[in-house]
């Protein structure tokens, strides 16, 4: 089965989720029998600048295309826009990838999660997905019915396959080097977040009901991540103003190890995000068996699924009841959440992936 993969997002200037998810899915799908993936890029992208992934990306096998024509002679059984663009093509099964839909929601506008002008580009995205695709892979059942909520398109030809871990945090060397030492942290005396400083995240209100808790009185907060302004200087002056400058840590982007060195010795992994299509981080702080706090909106709750303490993130009560909650799990609870989080791997969303297709070849 011959594969084209629209990959232009690897280009992203930030390697993140969606990026991620493109990565991981060609590495398992070449591994798979019978499958043979080619990535493909939009011309443009030949002369963009490219960090050093960006640049090996180009070792792989791939292609460029421009207005729907392929610089290539291969014919694929199977086209696949994993983000965007959408690649319309006149033969071979159409398939694409909707990763969530949180810009769209109504519920969601007053929380400006991103402009305008994208705000329709991603839509009229969607729109193509739903007048030109044979199939649709979505990464939850929330991200479907999301769907389903904007667009008519057959319910029984869109199906969710969940995703996986994008960091193995087992097997990234944390020994070498001391990152707690210079932030003044200890092994288990500090919460985690990721996803940095962003609306979407909730980091204000995340901020606040770690304030209002009375975790916060003998455990930090370490944020990690992006940080987005002007929330970033609404943040600041939240931590200052309420005399939290000692126990509320945001590092910025860190690397990987740095990263595994904070979750291995974190108390608990917090993310009370506004709305997740998926949510990896949830995985992968399960997997490192950390207990996990998050929300009950979006695909959060499906995710983490019954093993994670669920907060409404809108409320910053519930959220500190939820920081004592945490507290409480105990070790078999956290075991059974990190079982139930390795179960899910790339091989699996591969395979399953390749299972959408064949249903439809």
């Amino acid at each position: 089965m011959k594969v084209a993969l629209e990959s232009s997002s690897l280009f992203f200037k930030n390697y993140t989720g969606i990026p991620f998810y493109i990565h991981h899915l060609f590495e398992a799908l070449k591994d798979l029998d019978n499958v043979s993936p080619t990535l493909a890029f939009r011309l443009k992208k030949k002369w963009s600048s490219k960090n050093d992934f960006q640049k090996e990306l180009l070792n792989q096998k791939h292609f460029w295309h421009v207005n729907n024509l392929y610089m290539t002679s291969t014919r694929f059984d199977v086209v696949h826009s994993l983000h965007t663009p959408f690649l319309n093509s006149k033969k071979g099964l159409k398939v694409a990838t909707v990763h969530d839909l949180a810009v769209h929601l109504p519920e969601l506008k007053q929380y400006n999660l991103t402009t305008e002008y994208f705000e329709k580009k991603r839509f009229a995205l969607f729109r193509s997905f739903s007048k030109n695709a044979d199939v649709l892979i979505t990464v939850s059942e929330k991200t479907k019915k999301d769907f389903l909520r904007f667009f008519d398109f057959p319910e029984d030809r869109i199906h969710a396959v969940a995703l996986a871990p994008s960091i193995s945090l087992q097997n990234v060397t944390v020994k070498n080097k001391d990152f707690l030492g210079p932030k003044n942290l200890t092994p288990k005396s500090y919460f985690i977040a990721l996803g940095g400083v962003s609306n979407r995240k909730n980091t204000l209100n995340l901020i606040k009901g770690y304030h209002l808790s009375t975790a916060s009185k003998t455990i930090k907060l370490v944020i990690t991540g992006k940080v987005e302004e002007p929330l970033g200087a609404k943040v600041r002056k939240y931590i200052i103003e309420n005399n939290l400058t000692n126990n509320v840590l945001i590092t910025g982007y860190i690397s990987n190890a740095e990263l595994a060195q904070l979750y291995h010795n974190a108390k608990a992994f917090l993310f009370p995000t506004l709305y997740e299509g998926f949510g990896i981080p949830i995985l992968e702080a399960m997997s490192a068996n950390l207990p996990v706090l998050t929300s009950t909106t979006g695909a959060a709750s499906e995710t983490s699924g019954g093993h994670a303490v669920l907060v409404n993130p809108f409320e910053i009560e519930d959220i500190a009841n939820g920081l004592s909650k945490i507290l409480n799990l105990n070790e078999k609870q956290i075991a059974v959440a990190k079982n139930y989080a390795d179960s899910f791997s790339w091989q699996r969303t591969a395979k399953e992936t390749v299972a959408v297709y064949n249903k439809y070849m």
